[in-house]
């Protein structure tokens, strides 16, 4: 299932490395939600949703070389659903995150001023 939202890192980005090498940044981005409220009028705020999301290859680390804590991002991609048995109860698991295909600054609320990056090599990553 695709997915396309606006939210706020919550948490710097945290690049780490599979077995093989390849990189993988994750964040969690909060998109806070309002709705007017029918009977008032007013502008009430509703439970934010809390987004767990995984970037790969070169998106990684260029992720970490320009996000921060509190930037205002639009994420585009598909939501995983990892299955796992809990290690001390046995227990089956759930939890789902998004895989970006894109991640970039909202200009809502940003001036960019961008760098293009040269590629190294393929940006295709066989995920572990």
């Amino acid at each position: 299932m695709s997915i396309t939202f606006a939210g706020n890192l919550a948490t710097e980005p945290e690049l780490t490395f599979t077995p093989s090498g390849q990189q993988v940044v994750r964040l969690a981005v909060i998109e806070n939600r309002r709705r007017r409220n029918a009977g008032t009028g007013e502008w009430e705020d509703l439970e934010p949703n809390r987004y767990y999301v995984e970037a790969w290859a070169s998106m990684a680390e260029h992720a970490v070389e320009s996000l921060h804590t509190g930037d205002r991002v639009l994420v585009t991609g598909t939501i995983v659903t990892d299955r796992w048995n809990d290690k001390t109860t046995g227990e089956a698991r759930t939890a789902q995150h998004v895989k970006a295909s894109d991640i970039g600054f909202s200009l809502k609320y940003h001036i960019v001023k961008a760098t293009k990056a040269t590629r190294t090599g393929g940006d295709q990553v066989a995920e572990e």
